[in-house]
């Protein structure tokens, strides 16, 4: 079923409501790590820039509300039952986390995640205990590039 959310993801793109997307955070880890718990899929989009200070998301619910019969809660939008939240790439590290997101497969769908070490550097920058553990249960594992890793602190 996941799978067919990244084809919506992948339809955003083809009718220019974004332009592009990498998927973030758990939703993430899970790819390069044992499964964690999360509750939902954070989805970083890349949209037109424009002169406006704030950023409107509005075309992205608007066009899943009407044309997929999603379902807004609360910070969330419900497809097939899971809960994806709609980020902007915030600040310098989100930004090159973004640019730098490696395509992966899943079944039927190809899509860019975050790569590892940009997922630790942005465990490390917000500094939440849930985030700790993930770290420490990473940094056991070796998984990564150290070096890296390094570079991007």
């Amino acid at each position: 079923m996941i799978e067919k959310i990244f084809k919506i993801l992948d339809e955003l793109v083809e009718k220019d409501v974004i332009k592009d997307y990498a998927v973030g955070g758990a939703t993430a880890l899970i790819y390069y790590s044992a499964p964690t718990l999360t509750e939902d899929i954070d989805v970083f989009v890349h949209i037109d820039p424009s002169s406006q200070a704030l950023i409107d998301l509005s075309p992205i619910y608007e066009y899943l509300i009407k044309e997929k019969g999603a379902q807004a809660e609360g910070q969330y939008l419900m497809i097939y039952g899971f809960p994806l939240q709609f980020l902007v790439p915030y600040d310098d590290l989100s930004r090159e986390a973004f640019s730098q997101a490696v395509p992966v497969s899943f079944k039927t769908a190809t899509f860019k995640i975050f790569r590892l070490e940009h997922l630790m550097a942005i465990m490390i920058q917000l500094r939440k205990d849930k985030y700790r553990e993930r770290l420490r249960v990473l940094i056991k594992e070796k998984s990564y590039d150290e070096g890296y890793l390094d570079t991007i602190l």
